[in-house]
Formats: C-alpha cells, structure tokens, sequence
C-alpha cells in the first residue's frame, strides 16, 4: 500500500489542520479507504447481514456489489448497521441504560435486546461489558 506525504494530503485538501485546535478534517473518502482493512477484519454473517437487511440483497443483485462483506465495508458500517447478530446481556443493558430500561417499563420496547436491535446499536450502546465488534 502506497502512502502520500503529509504535504501531498494537505496539498490535495484530503486532511485540513484546524487553526484553533489540535484536530484535522479529513475527505470522507479518504477517510474510509483508510478505514477498510480495520472494517475487513470485524466478523461478517453475510447470510444474516442479507436477511436482516433486504436493500442490501436488492443492492448485490442489481449489481451494485458484489457481496454482503463488499456492502458493509463500502457503506453498512458508515450506515451503523449490524454485521452480525448481537445477544444483549438483559439485566447489565437495562442496568447501563436508565432510559432503556424505563423505556421498555413503558412497553416503548418489548425488551433491551429489542432496543439495541432496532436503535441501540446505532447509538453506540454495549450490548454487554467489554463488547468488540
């Protein structure tokens, strides 16, 4: 893998210091090429990926990639979707989460792992201690 100077990055406007803090902005693009051997690596089911997400196969079967994995490195983990399933530890969730758990008290959801499914996980939120995907 070839690598450009930190002179040809500034020259291209791929990364742009801040003038008041010690951040840089970087091109989107740019940014996710950097990313995708990292995304590569997280644990793909292609299998569940296509049933829990039915524009993806609509998507693979128009052409527009080639695969699951090809999907979710391009687009679905910039999109927060799930690359597998993801079993919630109940008790510790609704015991991290005061909002979730009076949410799913309220029948907003029917439970923790109900709501990290459907939002939690775009949010951020640990399904458990220690959580990697």
């Amino acid at each position: 893998m070839s690598f450009d100077t930190y002179a040809t990055l500034l020259n291209k406007k791929l990364v742009v210091p801040s003038q008041k803090t010690s951040y840089v902005a970087v091109e989107r693009q740019h940014f996710a090429r950097l990313l995708e051997p990292h995304i590569e690596r997280i644990r793909l089911d292609q299998d569940w990926y296509v049933q829990q997400y039915p524009d993806v196969r609509d998507a693979i079967d128009r052409g527009e990639f080639s695969s699951a994995a090809e999907h979710y490195v391009k687009v679905g983990y910039f999109e927060h979707r799930m690359p597998h399933a993801i079993e919630v530890e109940e008790a510790w969730y609704l015991e991290q989460y005061p909002d979730v758990r009076d949410a799913v008290a309220s029948g907003i959801f029917a439970t923790g792992q109900t709501h990290f499914t459907r939002v939690g996980f775009r949010e951020g939120r640990f399904p458990h201690p220690n959580f990697r995907p």
